[in-house]
Order: C-alpha cells, then sequence, then structure tokens
C-alpha cells in the first residue's frame, strides 16, 4: 500500500509542475502584453504644444486667410493631418462622427492640410492631429480636436467651439491638453 501512495504522490507532482510552469508562463505573457501595449497606446498621447508654438498663429491670421481664402461670414475648419500619425486615423473618425453637427452651420467650408505646408508658410505646427477655426476671418481655435487618447467625440473639444457654446474673450490656443497628438518636427 505504501508503494501505491508514493506512485500517486509522485505522479500528482509530476502532473502539477508542468501545469505551475504553464500558469507561470500565461501570467508571464500576458504582462508582457499588457506592458507592451500601455507603452505602444501611451507613445503618442501627451501634451499637444509643450513648447507653446500655438501662441504664434495669432501672429499668422493673414496667412490662414490667405491659404484657406476665408471670406467674410465664413467659418473655415482647417484640418492639419499628418498621414503617418497614427492619431489620424482616429481624428478622422471624430471628423466623420462631426458632419451631422456641422450641418447646422451656415458658410462652412472644410480644408485638410498637411502640416508641411503649414510649416512652408511659417506657421507652427506642433503637433498633428490640429485643427484651425476661422470663423468671419477671425482665428477662434487652435489645437487638437479632442482630449484623451482616443480623440473621441464624447471627449471633443470642437463641439462647444463650432456651436458658440464656449466664449472665449480671445482666439483659445489650445496646448496643454493631453491628447493624441503626434509631434511634429520643426521644419
Amino acid at each position: 500500500m505504501t508503494g501505491r501512495v508514493s506512485i500517486q504522490q509522485n505522479s500528482a507532482a509530476a502532473v502539477a509542475k508542468p501545469q505551475a510552469i504553464g500558469w507561470a508562463l500565461l501570467l508571464l505573457w500576458l504582462i508582457g502584453t499588457s506592458v507592451l501595449l500601455f507603452r505602444f497606446g501611451q507613445s503618442d498621447y501627451g501634451e499637444f504644444d509643450p513648447r507653446l508654438q500655438l501662441q504664434q498663429h495669432p501672429a499668422k491670421l493673414v496667412d490662414f486667410i490667405a491659404l484657406s481664402a476665408a471670406k467674410p461670414g465664413e467659418t473655415i475648419l482647417l484640418h492639419v493631418l499628418d498621414p503617418a500619425c497614427r492619431c489620424a486615423v482616429l481624428a478622422r473618425e471624430h471628423i466623420s462622427q462631426l458632419q451631422a453637427a456641422l450641418q447646422n452651420i451656415p458658410q462652412l467650408r472644410q480644408i485638410t492640410l498637411t502640416p508641411w505646408l503649414l510649416q512652408q508658410r511659417g506657421i507652427a505646427v506642433p503637433a498633428t492631429p490640429m485643427i484651425v477655426v476661422l470663423r468671419d476671418q477671425q482665428l477662434i481655435y487652435s489645437g487638437p480636436y479632442a482630449s484623451g487618447p482616443a480623440c473621441s467625440i464624447g471627449d471633443s473639444l470642437l463641439d462647444q467651439v463650432l456651436q458658440q457654446k464656449l466664449q472665449t474673450p480671445a482666439s483659445w490656443l489650445n496646448s496643454e491638453t493631453a491628447a493624441c497628438r503626434c509631434l511634429t518636427q520643426d521644419e
């Protein structure tokens, strides 16, 4: 009987050891994958304009008007997108979700530009995706589409600006918002 108990204990230990290794490997894989996903997800998330380059935009109003051919009474949305930026996909989804609300804005035009075109004209582009809103030939807003890592419509900054629910004494140069963005290089 003792021999039998000993064999059962040995076989139970032999089964438990590979199971423990399997669970340890699974746990290690889960931790590793979680760390990599977190780092990848956070790599494009942060302060939109850490060097406060948007502060130059009011001085470039004439260039924005010329670039967009803005006329009195018009609202112009300048979408500044870098196709190589992962956040551009999220911004395009955000833009498409906004289209219904944009239908109610009279004399609205939307123009998509690359950051390089603006930089060639001496206009600072700290990060993309960026939106510049001109209304009646005045700079209303410059900065990210939304706050948060997903550029989602739920964290949208634009709805309040476009629907004129948010009034600011001057242009809103939204440098400090944490958002999904790809920092650009100075040209």
